[in-house]
């Protein structure tokens, strides 16, 4: 998953922090099966995985998942948007020379992914706010 910043409806490229001219705003990785969450060190917009606690998804079944974002500290203007795009594999080429650790691991397990959101499922994108100064 990664947040894109959009202004005057158009994609607003930045050098991120591999030099990667194309880069989006924050990006977070999520294997499914790893989706469970630490209570005492997560916050509602920064969720902390529990370590090693694997519980892959039964076909068929929707299960809640949080996906953390890294860390940005990228200025935003009055009219210009955030743009999350979600997808089922890593949002941009793998380097050849350097591999993009740590996703460019294999995956030990293959499958389909389906997105469900609506009125009864609520998708949302949770930042932390900083306040102007005084």
């Amino acid at each position: 998953m990664g947040v894109e910043k959009w202004s005057g409806g158009r994609f607003v490229p930045f050098e991120g922090s591999y030099g990667y001219g194309l880069d989006r705003v924050a990006t977070g990785w999520q294997n499914l099966a790893l989706r469970a969450l630490d209570a005492d060190l997560s916050r509602s917009f920064e969720p902390v995985p529990a370590c090693l606690v694997h519980e892959p998804v039964p076909a068929g079944q929707v299960v809640p998942v949080d996906i953390a974002l890294g860390p940005s500290s990228t200025p935003f203007r009055a009219g210009e948007r955030l743009r999350p795009v979600v997808a089922g594999r890593r949002l941009s080429p793998r380097n050849p020379l350097t591999g993009q650790f740590p996703a460019s691991y294999r995956t030990r397990t293959r499958g389909r992914c389906n997105l469900h959101w609506g009125p009864d499922r609520a998708a949302r994108l949770l930042l932390p706010v900083i306040p102007a100064r005084a």
